[in-house]
């Protein structure tokens, strides 16, 4: 089983991504690639692509929900969360999670840097490099090594509204 910090590292992802249905998403603009039932393998490795790798953790922060600290279960709460993660080989991949009561409703993959699936645009948007991800997702503190990665500017937060801002300081300072 992952240690109890897996699941705060995963849980600021999600507040800085960072999910169309499962089952899959109709869309005619894009190329919209849906998580396959989280049903890959647990661990940060080059056999997996990060988006397989990220997909796979989905389902261990909905099972372990109760281990999220409660000021990241407010800032994700309903939210549409975008990530953009400029991958090693050079390509960008763009995700959305689709948050429900602080649980993630819905992970995709799209090929363009805006969500043509998106009604109302992303209230969180989160942008890094593939290297920063699977540090943050191989740390023993994942949680502090993401605000450490924050507070060193290779992991860009940005969130809409002054609550969401408020908790999100409130985030970086008490794990920093």
């Amino acid at each position: 089983m992952a240690s109890c910090s897996k699941y705060r590292i995963l849980s600021l992802f999600l507040v800085v991504l960072l999910l169309a249905p499962v089952t899959g998403v109709a869309s005619s603009a894009g190329n919209i690639i849906a998580a396959d039932s989280f049903n890959t393998s647990i661990n940060s490795s080059t056999e997996n692509d990060l988006f397989t790798e990220l997909s796979s953790q989905m389902k261990l922060y909905n099972e372990n929900f109760d281990k999220v600290p409660s000021l990241v279960q407010r800032l994700v709460g309903s939210e549409e969360i975008a990530g953009r993660i400029e991958l090693n080989n050079g390509e960008m991949l763009y995700v959305t999670l689709l948050m429900r009561s602080g649980k993630v409703g819905d992970f995709y993959r799209y090929d363009t840097p805006n969500d043509p699936d998106s009604k109302f645009g992303p209230s969180i948007t989160v942008e890094s490099d593939e290297n920063t991800i699977r540090e943050i997702l191989d740390s023993d503190d994942s949680l502090r090594k993401a605000v450490e990665k924050m507070n060193e500017g290779s992991l860009t937060v940005e969130v809409e509204g002054f609550f969401r801002k408020t908790v999100l300081y409130c985030i970086q300072q008490l794990y920093s």
